[in-house]
């Protein structure tokens, strides 16, 4: 399954967009307040209920039964929304405005159907159902948020579920994927391709040992999670998503700033893997503000002969709202902020040079 498009109006500072994802590659970018990890959030939530509504149908007759019950997808996604988002009631997810204001989501999941809701400003833990589709994914999607979570894994599932925390929902769903048991014989061999290059980057293997994570490293013994650098235990996170199964060719992988706490070097290493897991079928849709990832993927796009499909986004700030370009390589936007400063503090040094000189 992947996400084909998605259509948003009077969403958070949107006032009306579409977006059309790649079943591969998908690079989102643009300055801070654009929204870049809003439409990350809102996508995995309709993915989310999609994947979670098989887990209540009865799969022997291949029907939905919670596709047949309305209120069981409304309650669902007004809880997943709040979740993720964390606001104070549904209807701050509405874009501010004079009076009473009404979002409406439209997500097109191809060949499995749409599924298109609507809530109102006052709205406080409800939405309308307007659409539902007529069958559903396997496979969970996968949120990585900025942060890292193999440090604070142990026990942070079962204390979300029993205590009021303030950390959004991503945290703990990711939790959850990380406590499947790792698959074995052929099942395994069938994931090494992707497994092994992580390995190289982290120098080991993870493994869970009495409820926490370690870094198995070669010739060194084993290391707490918690004692590798912060950056590393996102790629530790991943092999060991892709070494349980939960990454797979069928499932969509959201990132949130991959390049949070990573050098450029692992950048590089991390890159070919996104592209590579696009390659193969997995859905990949990602927010960055570096501009050396940015490059890196178009890069790999390129060099491929545009064999991995892929998209790239650009958002801006217009008096409006948001406005969006789009294009297969990243020099087909116009709007590349991250760039743009990067040529600006190129013409800052050059003029301190000159001013030295004269």
């Amino acid at each position: 399954m992947s996400l084909s498009s998605l259509s948003l109006f009077n969403f958070t500072a949107f006032s009306r967009l579409k977006m059309d994802f790649s079943p591969g590659l998908n690079v989102i970018i643009g300055e801070n307040a654009t929204g870049k990890s809003h439409l990350l959030k809102l996508a995995y939530v309709v993915a989310y209920v999609l994947h979670e509504s098989r887990r209540t149908s009865d799969e022997a007759v291949g029907h939905l039964l919670a596709g047949s019950s309305k209120s069981w997808f409304q309650r669902r996604i007004a809880e997943k929304l709040v979740g993720v988002f964390r606001p104070d009631s549904l209807g701050r997810l509405c874009r501010r405005g004079i009076g009473r204001s009404r979002t409406e989501i439209f997500a097109d999941f191809g060949p499995p159907g749409d599924l298109n809701f609507s809530f109102a400003s006052n709205s406080q833990k409800d939405v309308v159902l307007l659409r539902s589709p007529a069958n559903a994914p396997h496979d969970a999607p996968i949120f990585f948020p900025p942060k890292e979570v193999m440090s604070f894994y142990p026990g942070f599932a079962s204390l979300y579920e029993q205590r009021e925390i303030h950390i959004d929902e991503t945290y703990y769903d990711l939790c959850k994927l990380l406590s499947v048991p790792l698959l074995r014989g052929k099942y395994a061999s069938e994931i090494a391709d992707i497994v092994k290059p992580l390995t190289e980057i982290m120098g080991g293997f993870v493994r869970v040992d009495s409820g926490r994570f370690y870094l198995h490293l070669r010739g060194q013994g084993k290391m707490e999670i918690s004692l590798i650098a912060e950056g590393l235990r996102k790629v530790a996170a991943l092999a060991y998503l892709a070494a349980n199964g939960s990454l797979t060719n069928k499932g969509i992988l959201f990132w949130d700033e991959p390049e949070a706490n990573l050098n450029p070097k692992i950048i590089t290493s991390l890159a070919k893997t996104l592209t590579e897991l696009a390659n193969k079928g997995v859905q990949v849709i990602l927010a960055t503000h570096s501009l050396f990832v940015m490059k890196e993927l178009s890069l790999l796009v390129e060099r491929s002969k545009k064999q991995i499909p892929a998209r790239f986004f650009s958002l801006r700030l217009e008096e409006g709202g948001i406005a969006l370009e789009e294009g297969e390589l990243l020099e087909d936007l116009q709007t590349i902020v991250a760039l743009d400063e990067v040529l600006s503090q190129d013409d800052r040094e050059q003029s301190s040079i000159l001013e030295e000189m004269q």
